[in-house]
């Protein structure tokens, strides 16, 4: 198992992009290769873990360590060269002198070689002295060396000793930075730096920047220089494109590298581009020890060193310093001409200030003056306006006296004229109350005996009323009856004339049309004989213009196909299309190795993304569980685990052998989905799991290519069909808990993951956002929720009850009409936005699941088909004699819905897919979690109303309540054509392999050779051993087929319902006592059979445990019949290899001519190796042709020679374009798993920070509620200092606040109630009756939770409260 790298970190995403690019962005983004993919190899530790190391870094030590001691050659020629190829870098650094020596090269003044031996054969106690050294001398250059010990080195572990090796050249690297950045650090850090400070201060400021931050800042420098918007972060994907190199070297050396940016725009492979950059490197004499491909892949370390060596090169330190002493002494010369400029400027300072003090002298002699004269003129007109003042005050004093005497004289006498007419108008008063006394008892009695009169006549009226209603009433009835009969008679008389007067305008309008009808046929006739005289003069002369064509375009067409296929011709265009289209010359080797690694990469990434979505789920199911405050004992539902434990003295290491056999079994299971669809079948639901998922994903991981997908299809397909015989009817089928229908299930939620992120998810999360939305539209709970609202604001129990109210006297309330209807507005907005989204997203719904719904239509139209009895209406027959079979069919067949496809996509669509995602959310746990954390009670209610409604529009089925909902109703009928139409054309669809073209890409993929490799488990393989024994007879019959077709697998299933039966474990060869007898000879050979005995008894797992491994599935039967080789397409490829070499053919040459031209042209070049091969295949290529049939190689239009094979080299054309047809499918594929990887990885990034985010959650959730229940544990009396609320029980009991209560009716006047807060949310109610006293806690939560739900009385121990009152009390109390 390969374990990825630290350094290997998600894309930095912070770098700018280029400015003025030659090629679009989309090009480098497609181009662009992950660092994650570079080469890694494992290598195994003493404790059993396996660690990995980077290919890249060791070529690239191992030339860096070359050319760095290539000048001790004499000394070392036993340690370099090294060949960057093989281990030799490992094997050359046992003895420690190789380390020493590279440190000495690096730090010539720091490294002690005290001791160091040197010679051919050393002891190991020479080794373990000279690794000592290595270690000594590295921590002393500023190496970490920790946990490394002398023992390490000379076991040559890979990973440590290129871990000490690149810490040797960094430091040799990076220490020259330093000494080298002192000089330039002021240009570099400018806009850090201070002006004029001294070499003290420009030392500390090196010391404050490492020398990465040095690099970076030195690159991003001349980038900024340059022009170049771009700016770089890092060493890896920042800088794998060669852009930002083009740009440092043309600012290092512009001369040299004039065109160098231009070059690396127009060129769009990374690794030419990097190639471009290492012969750049050598030019301006720095060694490049990287590899094209290291640039290209982004490696940090390696890039890293390489701009190391070109900041120390001798062109950036000169390049700087020029800079430097340049730029100093345009500073000399700019502070000189700022003195002399301040010098002037301080002078004219000197002059103005000293004229301005003058200046302001002057005026402020002239104010004080001006000041004195104001100051005295004011004085006077005080002195003058004081006196007036005091002269009006006197003369208004005396006025007022006078007006105040004068006012209450008339007052006075106001006063007593008041009094005399008040008690006149008294003694009025007084009289006219008596006399109206006695008016009113007068009328009174009047009234009274004019009522009396009034009512005996009213009651005389009314029986002289209903006497004559009662007459007038019997003649209406006789009168009515008349009237009616004598209409009758009259209606009667008026439809007998109407029925005469129509059928003589019947009989009428009859003979006119017989008439018309007759003119109209022979008027018809003679139009239709002029018209067939007309078509066949016209079609006679078409025919003969078709025919005079037809022999020109035959005789141009002969002419042109034989010079077309004339022989030159042929090599000419295929030379042509070679040089068109270079990718004949692409590695495929390294191409098929690629794609290999990177699907066992993806596989991988998968594997982790699964298991952190399991967690995920667990722990917000665990955090609703504690939230909604449920038993902490009571366990979450787990899944049924597969436990294999590990055997004790078994060792870490696997059998080759049984390993081999693993990948045979593995390839057939794969391959044959017909086997792997029955075992599906025959697996229990409880067998599902873990285990069960991990090895379904590493056999067929469907998400990462059509192969793998076209056979869990089939896999899949075959399990259906069986399942589908098992079952009694469609419902039974589709609502079964088998495997095949719960991985139909999973699969339908894995492959429609996207559609349901993109369509259904910003819906829901548009629902969730709206806090205050409440979908409930039930009147009575309206009516409810406007009770309780009342109740707490006024703090009185209402004395009408909802459940007493029928709908219409609920819907009589304005304010119920008004929420009713705004509600079920929303309702319908909402689902309107919810239905459009579904039914406009045909071409958004992957075409796998409509074809998964069509296959199942189309299976159940032969399971369940609908009988003669059933479309007339009829059951089962009445036939005493018919035959059970019958009554089974008929019983298969009943309950079938009207249009079976309908049915079936609405029920896998909709009702399984679509729905319980918009019910239940929490199904997309990384899409939903990221913004709400916590659902809510309401906000499910409200996604449930919503699934509902959806539901029943697709359904065609009303909103059934108990009250009448019409407007919804209506908006179901006014949908459901929509809604119909999506569903008819869910199965309107053709093969996959028309949309897909899987038989295409299977062929190229078994063309090419490439084998499946995946990652799995040693436990998973053990399971799918045991569980293969267990089903292994029921597997023979399918597994034994010879002509596998659906109508023999359709057999197979009818056949295997009626015999599934536990028939016992397989018992391999090797182990039977006797013999066992198989059913037929076919399962002597039955490739199953041949694996499980080659194997004998599966793995046991190692005593360190489980672990993953790398499987390939491979077929070893297939791989004897490999060797077998075919001559024609190898003579095919020897001509394309040969014209792809040679000059162009001569005209009118002949195949043969053609071949003796190359040869003649071979020999005229160097006698390497590729030009005598090219001569043996010319030569063997000729005497081949000789031999082949005649007609199979010429079709002799071409005069027919026996040098002439025009038809062969048609054939090599056609197999031309199919080699590069090839190419191009697998350059796709790789690009296409690239960006697969890439955003598998950005998908599952949030994963592990949400899986972090709810185990906090839970913790907090946790300790919340032990916080919660350390609350309610109640206060001791000495340390309770809060003043309760005192109460009288009876007063409660009249407020309504207490419905029952265990005490006499008789002591609730003498019980006292005491109501006090324990802390946030919990209060204490405490009653005493005398002596006695009782008390219990409350919480506030658990009002509001009951008052939010409708509920009224919340019972406590002895006593029962109304909710609604109680949360009023409290507030009011306690200012709540």
């Amino acid at each position: 198992m390969a374990y990825t790298d630290s350094r290997y970190n998600t894309l930095n995403r912070g770098s700018k992009k280029m400015d003025p690019p030659s090629i679009t962005q989309e090009v480098l983004a497609s181009a662009k290769i992950s660092k994650k993919d570079n080469i890694l190899i494992n290598a195994n530790a003493e404790d059993g873990s396996v660690h990995t190391f980077s290919e890249e870094e060791k070529v690239a030590y191992s030339k860096f360590i070359t050319e760095r001691l290539l000048d001790q050659e004499d000394v070392l020629s036993n340690y370099v060269p090294i060949d960057p190829s093989t281990d030799q870098l490992f094997v050359n650094c046992t003895d420690g002198v190789l380390l020493n020596k590279l440190m000495e090269s690096l730090f010539s003044t720091q490294v002690n070689l005290k001791g160091l031996c040197i010679k051919n054969k050393m002891n190991p106690f020479e080794m373990i002295q000279n690794q000592n050294i290595v270690i000594k001398n590295a921590i002393e250059v500023g190496c970490i060396i920790v946990n490394i010990g002398a023992q390490d080195l000379i076991n040559a572990t890979p990973y440590l000793v290129l871990g000490v090796i690149w810490q040797i050249i960094k430091q040799g690297l990076l220490s020259k930075v330093n000494q080298n950045a002192n000089e330039i650090l002021e240009i570099l850090f400018e806009e850090d730096s201070v002006k004029e400070v001294d070499n003290t201060q420009t030392n500390q400021q090196s010391d404050e920047h490492s020398a990465e931050e040095i690099l970076l800042r030195w690159v991003n420098y001349h980038l900024e220089k340059e022009g170049c918007e771009r700016r770089i972060s890092n060493f890896s994907e920042d800088i794998q494109d060669s852009v930002v190199y083009s740009h440092l070297f043309h600012q290092l050396v512009p001369i040299e590298f004039e065109n160098l940016v231009s070059t690396i725009h127009s060129e769009s492979n990374l690794f030419s581009r990097a190639e471009i950059i290492t012969k750049a490197c050598e030019k301006i004499g720095v060694k490049c020890f990287l590899t094209p491909s290291d640039i290209a892949l982004g490696h940090p370390k390696l890039n890293l060193a390489l701009v190391a060596s070109l900041f120390n090169s001798e062109a950036a330190i000169a390049n700087l310093r020029r800079e430097r002493e340049e730029k100093h002494r345009s500073e000399q010369e700019r502070l000189e001409r700022e003195r002399m400029e301040r010098e002037r400027i301080e002078r004219e300072r000197l002059e103005q200030e000293r004229l301005e003090r003058e200046r302001l002298e002057q005026e402020r002699l002239e104010r004080e003056r001006l000041e004195k004269q104001r100051q005295e003129m004011e004085r006077i007109e005080q002195e003058r306006l004081e006196r007036e003042r005091l002269e009006r005050e006197r003369l208004e004093q005396e006025r007022l006296e006078q007006e105040r005497l004068e006012r209450e004289r008339l007052e006075r006498e106001r006063l007593e004229q008041e009094r005399l007419e008040q008690e006149r108008l008294e003694r009025e008063r007084l009289e006219q109350e008596r006399l109206e006394r006695e008016r009113l008892e007068r009328e009174e009695m009047e009234r009274l005996e004019r009522e009396r009169l009034e009512q005996e006549e009213l009651e005389r009226m009314e029986r002289e009323r209903l006497e004559y209603e009662e007459r007038e009433r019997i003649e209406r009835e006789r009168i009515e009856r008349e009237r009616e009969e004598l209409e009758e008679q009259e209606r009667l008389e008026y439809e007998r004339l109407e029925q005469e007067r129509i059928e003589r305008e019947e009989m009428e309008r009859i003979e006119r049309e017989r008439i018309e009808r007759e003119e109209f046929e022979r008027q018809e006739e003679e139009r239709i004989e002029r018209e067939r005289e007309e078509a066949l003069r016209l079609e006679a002369e078409r025919q003969e213009r078709e025919l005079r064509e037809r022999e020109r375009i035959t005789r141009q067409g002969e002419l042109e196909r034989i010079e077309y296929n004339k022989e030159y011709k042929i090599c000419i265009r295929i030379q042509k299309r070679m040089i068109d289209d270079t990718s004949l010359t692409d590695n495929m080797t390294k191409l098929i190795g690629d794609i290999t690694e990177l699907k066992r990469n993806i596989i991988g990434e998968l594997r982790n993304t699964t298991h952190h979505q399991a967690e995920l789920k667990k722990l917000t199911k665990s955090i609703d569980r504690v939230l909604e405050n449920k038993n902490e004992g009571k366990k979450l539902k787990k899944q049924k685990k597969v436990i294999i434990k590990p055997v004790k003295g078994v060792p870490n290491g696997l059998d080759p052998n049984k390993m081999k056999n693993y990948q045979s079994l593995f390839y057939y299971l794969q391959t044959r989905p017909e086997v792997m669809g029955k075992l599906l079948f025959l697996l229990d639901k409880n067998q599902m799991g873990k285990t069960f998922d991990n090895l379904l994903l590493s056999m067929f991981p469907y998400e990462i290519s059509p192969r793998e997908e076209d056979l869990f299809l089939k896999a899949l397909t075959v399990g259906i069909e069986y399942q589908i015989k098992y079952s009694e009817t469609l419902q039974d089928f589709l609502q079964s808990e088998s495997v095949p229908m719960k991985l139909l299930s999973q699969y339908f939620k894995k492959k429609g993951f996207k559609y349901l992120k993109e369509m259904i998810t910003p819906l829901i999360l548009k629902v969730l956002d709206q806090t205050d939305l409440n979908l409930n539209f039930d009147p009575y709970w309206i009516q409810k929720e406007i009770q309780i609202a009342k109740e707490l604001k006024d703090g009185r129990k209402s004395e009408k009850k909802t459940t007493d109210q029928t709908f219409e006297q609920l819907m009589q309330n304005n304010d119920v009409v008004s929420i009713f209807n705004s509600r079920c507005l929303q309702l319908v907005e909402l689902g309107n936005a919810f239905l459009e989204r579904i039914t406009k997203s045909m071409e958004q719904l992957p075409v796998q699941l409509r074809y998964l719904c069509r296959i199942i239509a189309e299976k159940s139209k032969y399971a369940f088909p609908i009988t003669n009895h059933q479309s007339n209406g009829g059951g089962i027959s009445s036939d005493e004699g018919g035959s059970t079979a019958n009554i089974t069919l008929n019983n298969r067949s009943k309950q079938l819905p009207e249009n079976r496809e309908k049915y079936i996509s609405y029920f896998l669509i909709i009702y399984r897919f679509i729905v319980p995602i918009i019910s239940s959310p929490d199904l997309l746990n990384e899409l939903v979690l990221l913004q709400h954390p916590y659902i809510t009670k309401q906000s499910r209610f409200n996604l449930s109303q919503l699934s509902r409604l959806i539901q029943s529009v697709f359904s065609e089925k009303p909103w059934m309540n108990c009250f009448p909902t019409v407007y919804l109703n209506k908006w179901i009928i006014q949908n459901s054509p929509s809604a119909d139409k999506f569903l008819c054309q869910v199965t309107q669809v053709p093969d996959l392999d028309e949309l897909i073209h899987y038989t295409e890409y299977n062929e190229i993929m078994l063309e090419n050779n490439i084998k499946f490799c995946s990652v799995i488990n040693i436990s998973e393989i053990i399971w799918l051993h045991e569980t293969i024994l267990s089903n292994f007879y029921d597997l023979e019959d399918i597994g034994t087929l010879n002509n596998v077709s659906e109508k023999a697998i359709q057999n197979l299933a009818e056949r295997a319902i009626n015999s599934k039966l536990d028939k016992g474990k397989y018992v391999t060869a090797a182990r039977q006592s006797t013999p066992a007898i198989m059913t037929n000879q076919k399962s002597q050979n039955w490739p199953l059979k041949k694996y499980l005995d080659e194997i004998d008894f599966p793995i046991q797992l190692p005593e360190q445990g489980d672990r993953s491994i790398q499987l390939s599935f491979i077929n070893r039967l297939d791989q004897l019949n490999e060797n077998a080789i075919d001559l024609w397409k190898e003579c095919k490829l020897w001509m394309i290899d040969i014209l792809s070499k040679s000059q162009t053919p001569k005209k009118d040459a002949n195949t043969i001519e053609i071949i003796r031209e190359a040869i003649n042209y071979f020999k005229t070049g160097s006698n390497s190796s590729e030009n005598l091969s090219l001569i043996n295949k010319s030569n063997e290529l000729i005497t081949r042709l000789r031999t082949f049939d005649r007609d199979q190689c010429t079709d002799g239009l071409d005069g027919g020679g026996p040098d002439n094979f025009n038809l062969f080299l048609l054939d090599v054309e056609k197999e031309l374009a199919t080699i590069l047809r090839k190419n191009k499918v697998m350059r796709s594929e790789l690009t296409r798993l690239h960006s697969l990887l890439k955003s598998i990885r950005i998908d599952a990034a949030p994963l592990e920070h949400l899986v972090k985010f709810q185990n906090e959650q839970l913790e907090k959730a946790i300790v919340k509620k032990q916080i919660k229940t350390t609350q309610l544990t109640p206060l001791p009396k000495d340390k309770s200092t809060i003043k309760p609320h005192k109460f009288i029980l009876l007063d409660l009991v009249k407020k309504g606040m207490i419905l029952r209560c265990e005490l006499p009716e008789s002591s609730y006047g003498k019980t006292k109630i005491y109501i006090k807060s324990l802390g946030p949310g919990l209060f204490e109610i405490e009653a005493k009756f005398g002596p006695i006293t009782k008390s219990l806690q409350l919480e506030l939560d658990d009002l509001l939770e009951k008052s939010k739900n409708h509920i009224d009385e919340f019972p406590l121990e002895g006593i029962t409260l109304d909710v609604t009152l109680t949360i009023h009390l409290l507030m009011k109390l306690f200012s709540l």
